[in-house]
C-alpha cells in the first residue's frame, strides 16, 4: 500500500468517517436502575472539624449518587435526626428508617486528628436491622476532603453490592482547551480537570497501568507519532520504545507490564506488544491490512482489535497463546474502538449508522450484540468504569466534542466535560489506593 493511502487509511481508521452502507439493526435488552434508598446522617463532629461537616455531606452524597446503586433519601423526610446521636449505640430504630422507605443507614464521625481529617462511620442494613460494617479513613485536609469522602462511599457501594463503587477513580481524557491537544486527568465524575502533558504539541489515547500510576499515551512531540509514559505526579515523559517506525497507540494489559502497540513497521501496520521496559518487542499480527485499536480482555490472554482485512474495519480476537485470530462483528460496514468490559461479559465499540457513528455491545462469545447509545449526532471511543457499571464516550451531539457517562443499563446520560474544548479518547483509571 503506498504511504499516501496508507496513511489515509489509518487516519479513517483512527478516527471513523467511512460511509456504512449496512447499518446495524439490533435490539435494546434488559434495564436496571438504583437497587437502594439510602439515608445519610449528618457525622458527629470533633472540635475543629466543624467546618468540615456540611461539605463533607455533600460529597458523599454526591458519591453514592454517582455510584448508581444507592438513592440518597432527601433528609427532610427522616423521623430521626439528621446528625448522628450516638456512634456506639448497639442498635438503631430500624423501623423509623423503613418506614421512610430507606434500605440502608449510614452514620458516622468526623474528628481532627494531628492536622488530618479521619472519618469513621458505620452502615447499617434496615430491613435486617444488622450493622454491615464499619470502617475508618484518615486523609489530609482540606484538600482530601473530597477523596475521602469518596473513598467512604465506595466502600459503602460494596459491602450492598459485592462490588466496589468507582467515585474515587479518575479518567484521562484529551481536550483541545488550551489550543493544543493534550491530556488531561479529572475524577470520575468531571470535576478537578488538570492537565498533564504540555508539550505544544498533539497527544491522543492515554491508557492506565494496572496500579494507575502511570500513564502511556501517543504524541507527535518528536517530529513523528510515537508512544511514551508518564508517571503520576510528575512532569516529565519519557518515550517507550526507541525504535525509528511510527506509532499510534499503547494500551496497559491488565495483570502485567506488558503494552500492547499499534506500529507502522516493513510497510504494514501491525499489533505488538512490548514490556514498559521497552524490551521484549513482539509481533502479534502480520495480515496485509491495517490492524489498530487494541483492547486487553481482563485475562490478560486475549486481544479485540480492529481490522480492514475483509474489507472494511471489523473487531476481531486474537488468542495471544494460540495465536488464533477470529472476526467478531458481521453487522455494519464500519465497527472500530472496542473496550473490554472489566468482567469480561461485554466489549463495547463504535458502530457507524449512517453518517455517524453510536455505542453498541457485544458478547465476545456468542456476538450477541446491543445498543447502548444510539443518537443522531456521533458517540465514539468508549471506556468502562473499572466496576463495569458505567462507560465514558466521547459526543458531538452539542457541536463540539463532550465526554458522557452513562450506566449499563442505559440510564443516567450525564455530560461530565461541558465548556473545556473539544475532549475525546477517554480512559477510566482503575482502582487508586
Amino acid at each position: 500500500m503506498g504511504r499516501r493511502l496508507w496513511g489515509t487509511a489509518l487516519v479513517l481508521l483512527l478516527v471513523g468517517g467511512a460511509r456504512a452502507e449496512d447499518q446495524l439493526h439490533v435490539e435494546i435488552h434488559g434495564s436496571g436502575g438504583r437497587g437502594y434508598q439510602i439515608a445519610v446522617q449528618r457525622f458527629i463532629v470533633s472540635e475543629g472539624a466543624e467546618e468540615f461537616v456540611e461539605p463533607f455531606y455533600r460529597e458523599l452524597a454526591n458519591a453514592l449518587e454517582f455510584s448508581s446503586v444507592f438513592k440518597v433519601v432527601d433528609p427532610e423526610a427522616f423521623l430521626e435526626p439528621q446528625k448522628t446521636q450516638d456512634f456506639g449505640a448497639p442498635i438503631i430504630p430500624c423501623d423509623n428508617w423503613h418506614a421512610i422507605g430507606a434500605d440502608a443507614l449510614v452514620e458516622g464521625r468526623l474528628e481532627r486528628v494531628r492536622g488530618r481529617l479521619r472519618a469513621r462511620f458505620r452502615i447499617w442494613d434496615v430491613l435486617r436491622c444488622r450493622q454491615q460494617g464499619q470502617r475508618e479513613y484518615l486523609e489530609d485536609v482540606p484538600e482530601a476532603l473530597s477523596l475521602l469522602a469518596r473513598r467512604l462511599a465506595d466502600e459503602i457501594v460494596e459491602r450492598f453490592s459485592g462490588r466496589r463503587g468507582a467515585s474515587a477513580t479518575q479518567i484521562a481524557f484529551v481536550s483541545d482547551v488550551s489550543g493544543n491537544k493534550e491530556i488531561y486527568v479529572m475524577e470520575a465524575d468531571g470535576s478537578n480537570r488538570r492537565r498533564v502533558t504540555d508539550n505544544g504539541s498533539v497527544n491522543l489515547f492515554p491508557s492506565w497501568s494496572p496500579d494507575g500510576s502511570q500513564l502511556v499515551y501517543t504524541s507527535l512531540r518528536g517530529g513523528g507519532f510515537d508512544v511514551w509514559t508518564l508517571n503520576r505526579g510528575q512532569g516529565q515523559s519519557k518515550r517507550l520504545l526507541r525504535e525509528p517506525h511510527q506509532k499510534y497507540r499503547g494500551v496497559w494489559a491488565p495483570q502485567d507490564g506488558r503494552i500492547a502497540l499499534t506500529m507502522h513497521r516493513d510497510e504494514n501496520t501491525d499489533l505488538f506488544t512490548v514490556r514498559k521496559s521497552g524490551r521484549g518487542l513482539r509481533r502479534l499480527t502480520t495480515a496485509r491490512s491495517i490492524e489498530n485499536a487494541p483492547s486487553w480482555a481482563p485475562d490478560g490472554r486475549r486481544i479485540a482489535f480492529v481490522s480492514d482485512r475483509t474489507g472494511s474495519p471489523q473487531i476481531y480476537i486474537k488468542q495471544l497463546k494460540s495465536g488464533e485470530e477470529r472476526r467478531l462483528t458481521y453487522r455494519g460496514s464500519y465497527n472500530a474502538s472496542p473496550a473490554w468490559s472489566p468482567n469480561g461479559d461485554w466489549i463495547a465499540f463504535a458502530a457507524q449508522t449512517g453518517s455517524n457513528f453510536d455505542i453498541y455491545l457485544i458478547e465476545p462469545e456468542s456476538g450477541y450484540t446491543t445498543p447502548l447509545v444510539v443518537h443522531p449526532r456521533s458517540d465514539e471511543g468508549p471506556a468502562w468504569s473499572p466496576d463495569g457499571r458505567k462507560v465514558v464516550f466521547s459526543s458531538s451531539r452539542r457541536g463540539r466534542k463532550e465526554l458522557y457517562q452513562i450506566d449499563l443499563d442505559g440510564r443516567n446520560l450525564r455530560r461530565v466535560t461541558g465548556d473545556f474544548g473539544n475532549c475525546s479518547n477517554p480512559a477510566w483509571s482503575p482502582w487508586i489506593d
